[in-house]
């Protein structure tokens, strides 16, 4: 895709996040043999490091819970979280990272920030400077209410 593509704003995003994730999928395949995809990212993205559950975990990432179960069952078959008895409600269990989930965690944080060096080495760091304002000023927005254009009802 070139940059004279009108392409839309959340279709650029969409874009970006899938080349990040990628990248960071390429290398942790290549140094965990864990059958890791970037679905999998949804459990780690949003897990509590003193653990979550598995509806929390569901609602934070827009998914089910039936599909997050799945997920955290791949990840456990690998080793990389644990489900727990939830000291706060002994009925409840609570997903933890294990030893290589946090292993895994460690990997993929100094893998991230290579991949933010590129970013930065390619955009300048006015640049990426800009993007991460940008961005976060994006959602700052869109987590408000919306109000109408003037002359327009909602």
């Amino acid at each position: 895709m070139s940059t004279s593509d009108p392409a839309s704003l959340l279709k650029l995003l969409t874009l970006a996040t899938r080349a990040v994730e990628d990248e960071l999928n390429t290398e942790l395949r290549a140094r965990l043999d864990e059958g890791l995809r970037p679905a999998h990212y949804a459990v780690f993205r949003y897990l509590d490091p003193a653990g979550s559950r598995v509806g929390e975990l569901a609602q934070a990432a827009g998914m089910t819970q039936q599909s997050m179960g799945e997920l955290i069952g791949q990840l456990e078959t690998a080793g990389l979280v644990r489900r727990q008895v939830d000291p706060a409600d002994r009925r409840a269990r609570r997903v933890v990272c294990t030893a290589a989930g946090h292993a895994a965690l460690r990997l993929a944080g100094d893998r991230i920030a290579g991949i933010e060096h590129r970013l930065r080495a390619e955009l300048g760091a006015a640049g990426m400077d800009d993007l991460r304002r940008l961005l976060a000023h994006v959602v700052d927005i869109l987590d408000r209410p919306a109000t109408a254009p003037p002359g327009e009802r909602r």
